[in-house]
């Protein structure tokens, strides 16, 4: 059976999701995920959390994907295995050497892959199982045949996104450390974690600067060109039927920085059309279409509402960066 995993910004997110049909929730760590600490979840919300799914027989993983120094290790290794003493079944990680550390430490618990990993091909896959990932996610981008040649070359769970790119970008999701350009402002926690603001792979929030308007500019030549860095991926449903077929293990839902109330709402949908699909082997899927675009409008104005908010913040901390003295 496939497995649906959503999204827990919030605790009130997390339960909501939980009780519309998901079979796993994923939850960030303050300063250890690739969100702003206003999308992730404390210590003791964490716990709440897998108490709470675990009464439900459902499941939690747990995202620390941000690329720990040497120094931070031992930080992260005692905070995985206190997730996974409280109950905690999986680990979303991209550090390549945290991934095997964490798999050699806790070999029951389920490591996935986190898009910081880049996924391109199966050799990446192969390489990565080898490492110890149990699931992989891939890039948005990948065809239905790419995701079944990935699926036969070997022993490990495919997620996918419920969500992709309508038409590419120049940048691969999670690879990116634009933003951290804008601002390398650093401190430290009472834990010891340092903290990078402009930088989600450090544990901070990035800025989204990839989504204003770029120009591209030759020097000594007369050519300019409007430049879209970076496309911003649609939920999509149509093309499920055959993912499934193709051998996707677990399908995940967006939104750790979207509304409780909207990723409800998606959970909802997604649910009844996944089981629909389960019971049938010609599903009609069209009875989905309205409320799916109705979803679409409500994603793309909270997006919207998110990266002029960053933006905000990008431009704000590069005056600052610019009036202070050298």
């Amino acid at each position: 059976m496939v497995m649906m995993m959503a999204p827990g910004g919030t605790l009130e997110m997390a339960k909501m999701v939980l009780d519309e049909g998901a079979d796993a929730v994923y939850v960030g760590v303050v300063g250890w995920s690739r969100r702003g600490a206003q999308d992730e979840l404390n210590d003791d919300e964490i716990r709440h959390t897998i108490d709470y799914a675990a009464a439900r027989g459902k499941e939690v993983r747990v995202v620390v994907n941000t690329l720990p120094s040497s120094t931070e290790l031992p930080m992260f290794v005692e905070r995985v295995e206190r997730y996974a003493g409280w109950g905690a079944q999986g680990f979303m990680i991209s550090d390549l050497g945290a991934m095997r550390l964490v798999k050699e430490r806790l070999p029951h618990v389920n490591v996935h892959t986190s898009v910081g990993c880049g996924i391109t091909n199966y050799e990446d896959v192969r390489f990565l199982r080898e490492l110890g990932a149990d699931y992989v996610v891939l890039p948005y981008r990948l065809s239905v045949e790419e995701i079944r040649q990935i699926k036969g070359a070997g022993k490990v769970g495919i997620e996918v996104f419920l969500f992709k790119t309508p038409s590419g970008g120049k940048i691969c999701p999670g690879k990116c450390n634009m933003s951290s350009y804008f601002s390398f402002r650093r401190w430290l926690d009472t834990e010891g974690k340092d903290h990078f603001f402009g930088s989600a792979s450090r544990g901070g929030d990035c800025l989204r600067v990839c989504q204003t308007e770029w120009n591209f500019n030759v020097d000594d030549i007369d050519y300019r060109m409007p430049m879209t860095i970076k496309t911003n991926p649609a939920l999509w449903l149509e093309e499920l039927p055959d993912y499934l077929a193709a051998g996707v293990d677990c399908l995940k839902v967006p939104g750790r920085d979207r509304s409780a109330v909207l990723v409800r709402d998606i959970v909802r949908v997604y649910r009844r059309a996944v089981d629909a699909i389960l019971e049938s082997d010609r599903p009609d899927l069209s009875v989905f279409a309205s409320e799916l675009e109705t979803l679409r409008g409500r994603w793309m104005t909270e997006r919207a509402k998110r990266d002029n908010r960053l933006l905000r913040q990008a431009i704000d901390e590069s005056r600052r960066v610019a009036a202070t003295p050298i």
